[in-house]
């Protein structure tokens, strides 16, 4: 039996920009790709060098310690040296969507209040409209790699940045200074901004991507999410850069079938992605076998995060690739990973096993603890959770416990230790007085081979009972009849409890989804409640 690990130490001073950056010149990575876009390669000198100029330039604009910036950037080499620069400087990052409208954009100046944005010249005639006269107007600094001018108003990122040196002096902030908002899910409202400090992404780092994935330098990652997402801007920015490897960044949306080409080009060792996109790619192998002469052969890791793998799904990649799923948990309030399957440690259907250095608790609507083997809500507990939500007391005491996040999830933990998710708390059925799990039934249904995708959500009978009402994609090959819904309803109740089993089957084109994969069950909720369940769709 192996040693348990030293515990992990985060020095008082610490600034991520030397942690994850200029730590590779010390180990004399200087010249080492750091980033791969389009056909050029981002040295770590270059990186290092060009974070200082924007350090250089934020602070000849009279930022100081503290200050936030927005980052309104695509999936190139300008995000990581204005978010380096960001944190050199002493300043707190604020990545957010580049898919939002104006109204959004609105939102965050009032509620982050930025003394600066940095936005891609694609992005910024969503956000032209508002910003002047938002109630705190930032400065806007705009990236045209195309060369046009800046607009009125606006700086000029390439002019400003081509008269900085450089070379600048790192802010010595503390493990506990803050250094970068997280947005957290906004399905059930406006986002909220996670405070992190600049100790909870290097003890994460270590924790997840050095001691549990194993990452190493020479390794390459490719990221279906974008940056300003926090599960890509560690797994495709900052957990490659701590070990000296190297991450290729795509300012466009990507066909899944052109993903194979992609990760046979860089020779990636990692490909981080969501379940949506693996059964697009799985299905895009099927349509067209001359995918299978992309060679994949250095891509030892799929990284799978957002909502949880169906084993059959699981099973599919694999037979098709070969190459190992590494599904696991995480959020934006505990910045990244907690849970997961690893090398060499592989549950099918499951989401693995907790991270080393995290604990938990399974509790029930009064906050007790359930029974083993029930289900529960998840408390997780670890270093890296964030401070709070910005501005928000009354949710920030209801969420974050100290080191502890209480969130809407819901699992239960076989006795091996590993975790089965069982939707979120808000998603969860109860049928017959019994909890019912959506995702449950949502992998049955994937057993069918007419079912492609499937959404469960509750509705109310003519009593005002729960019952289970199904939302499916069909597979290529198949029409919608109701011959066919009642032969998917009788597929469930043969491998599930008949209380389980949808009472019924709606066909749909395709699922609402949001930007990170996730079903939005709030919309099939929606659509659900204008169904009424007929004797002739009632399967009791």
């Amino acid at each position: 039996m192996s040693s348990p690990s030293p515990p992990i130490t985060v020095p008082d001073r610490l600034n991520m920009a030397e942690w994850f950056l200029d730590a590779r010149l010390a180990e004399g990575r200087g010249e080492h790709t750091a980033i791969y876009y389009r056909d050029q390669q981002i040295s770590y000198r270059q990186l290092v060098a060009d974070s200082c100029r924007v350090t250089n330039l934020l602070r000849e604009l009279g930022l100081r310690i503290e200050d936030r910036v927005q980052l309104l950037l695509l999936d190139t080499p300008e995000f990581a040296a204005a978010y380096f620069g960001i944190l050199r400087a002493g300043c707190v990052a604020v990545p957010t969507n580049t898919w939002l409208t104006a109204e959004d954009y609105a939102y965050y100046l009032e509620y982050a209040r930025p003394r600066a944005v940095i936005i891609d010249a694609e992005v910024y005639p969503r956000f032209e409209p508002i910003w002047r006269g938002a109630p705190y107007p930032p400065l806007v600094i705009v990236v045209d790699r195309g060369g046009a001018p800046a607009p009125q108003g606006t700086i000029d990122w390439t002019e400003a940045l081509a008269r900085q040196p450089d070379h600048a002096r790192t802010e010595p902030t503390y493990r506990d200074d803050f250094s970068t908002w997280l947005s957290s899910s906004g399905s059930t409202g406006k986002p909220k901004c996670v405070v992190h400090m600049h100790h909870d992404f290097v003890w994460n780092a270590v924790a997840y991507a050095h001691r549990t994935l194993g990452q190493r330098a020479g390794d390459v990652t490719l990221s279906a999410p974008k940056l300003f997402f926090g599960y890509s801007l560690a797994s495709n920015m900052l957990f490659p850069f701590s070990v000296g490897g190297a991450c290729v960044l795509i300012p466009e949306r990507v066909a899944p079938a052109d993903y194979f080409e992609l990760l046979a080009r860089h020779r990636a060792t990692h490909f981080v992605t969501v379940p949506t996109t693996i059964a697009k790619m799985v299905e895009s192998l099927s349509a067209d076998p001359a995918l299978r002469r992309h060679d994949l052969a250095p891509l030892r890791a799929l990284i799978s995060a957002g909502e949880a793998l169906p084993g059959s799904l699981y099973r599919a990649w694999k037979q098709a690739t070969g190459v190992e799923i590494y599904d696991g948990i995480g959020s934006a309030e505990m910045f990244h990973v907690y849970i997961t399957n690893r090398p060499g440690d592989v549950k099918e259907g499951s989401l693995g096993r907790l991270v080393d250095g995290y604990s938990y608790r399974l509790i029930d609507d009064d906050g007790a603890t359930v029974p083993a083997g029930e289900i529960g809500t998840l408390v997780i507990t670890g270093p890296s959770a964030g401070a709070g939500y910005w501005r928000m007391r009354d949710q920030s005491r209801a969420t974050f416990w100290g080191d502890s996040v209480r969130g809407s999830d819901k699992f239960y933990v076989d006795a091996d230790g590993y975790f089965w998710f069982c939707g979120r708390g808000d998603d969860m059925l109860k049928c017959s007085g019994v909890y019912v799990s959506p995702v449950e039934v949502e992998n049955c249904l994937l057993g069918h081979p007419a079912v492609r995708e499937a959404g469960v959500v509750g509705v109310r009978d003519a009593a005002g009972l729960e019952k289970a009402c199904a939302f499916v994609e069909l597979s290529d090959g198949y029409a919608p009849a109701p011959e066919l819904a009642d032969a998917i309803i009788a597929h469930t109740r043969r491998h599930l409890a008949a209380f389980k089993a949808p009472r019924r089957l709606e066909f749909i084109d395709a699922l609402p989804r949001t930007e990170t994969g996730k079903i939005r069950r709030a919309e099939l909720r929606r659509l659900a409640a204008e169904l009424s369940l007929t004797p002739a769709s009632d399967h009791e």
